[in-house]
């Protein structure tokens, strides 16, 4: 490793925790807390949202750890996931701030999960009774849903060791419904024309530029928004963990500015129907 590069992550991890020991000093905001109805999708915080499916619940990405590791959540999470009766739960990957072990570890254990291949694992230790396991292109069907797996254009490794795996991105789809989950991907062109109602997009984590290899600025997503041909946009990954040196004000800035129209902001805690 270059002399130059070692610098940059130095400066880089200084920066990351400068800002996050800040947060030890600032109270913990209360999110909003509308309910979750059919046909309609809840943003939890970060990656997790709640999808009601004509009435099938499925959660992506569960992660409402308070901390993870050092890292302090900026809002509470808006819903008590244990509490809900969770019929399927998709991991894009297999990173701590998407895949957190003691959020999982309350859930549904009879719920189907959906994962790529190399989660396998993790998950029968946290003793998941209905694991399915997908590489791109793969479907996952039943008498309720069908969820098509993409790929994500981004490094699924939990650990910066080892061999790179896949992320997924999912298309859920019943009953004419049809909802695109992008989960964490960097600026790619696979997204192309299958028009969803909606497409829950990430916009946050793309400082320094260097970010960008793994994760897409707000222009970015919304061009891969465009390109699906969906109705409507919804942004997450961003308002919930100081997770790099991007700024979630500039970040909303900039979604405002480049809004047609067919981007739907919330805050967590929100929900929007379909």
């Amino acid at each position: 490793m270059s002399f130059i590069k070692l610098t940059k992550i130095f400066g880089y991890m200084y920066q990351l925790h400068r800002r996050n020991f800040k947060l030890y000093f600032k109270h913990i905001l209360t999110p909003y807390s509308e309910p979750v109805v059919t046909n309609s999708i809840h943003w939890v915080g970060h990656a997790t949202v709640v999808i009601n499916l004509f009435g099938k619940i499925i959660v992506t990405d569960p992660v409402t750890s308070i901390n993870l590791g050092q890292l302090k959540r900026l809002i509470r999470p808006s819903l008590n996931l244990a509490s809900l009766n969770i019929d399927y739960i998709l991991l894009s990957h297999g990173h701590m701030d998407h895949m957190n072990y003691n959020t999982l570890r309350k859930l549904n254990k009879s719920a189907i999960v959906i994962a790529p291949k190399n989660l396998r694992i993790p998950l029968k230790i946290l003793r998941f009774k209905n694991i399915v396991l997908l590489t791109p292109n793969e479907i996952y069907s039943d008498n309720n849903i069908k969820i098509t797996a993409l790929k994500a254009n981004h490094d699924g490794r939990r650990y910066p060791w080892g061999i790179k795996v896949d992320s997924n991105s999912y298309i859920i789809e019943n009953n004419e419904k049809k909802i695109f989950f992008a989960g964490d991907t960097a600026y790619t062109d696979i997204y192309k024309n299958f028009m969803a109602d909606i497409a829950i997009m990430p916009v946050g984590c793309y400082k320094p530029d260097e970010f960008t290899e793994m994760h897409c600025t707000p222009q970015q997503s919304f061009k891969m928004f465009k390109m699906t041909k969906s109705k409507f946009m919804i942004p997450i990954h961003y308002k919930t963990y100081v997770l790099a040196q991007d700024n979630d004000e500039v970040t909303c800035d900039t979604l405002k500015r480049i809004n047609d129209g067919s981007i739907k902001m919330i805050d967590i805690g929100q929900t929007v129907k379909f």
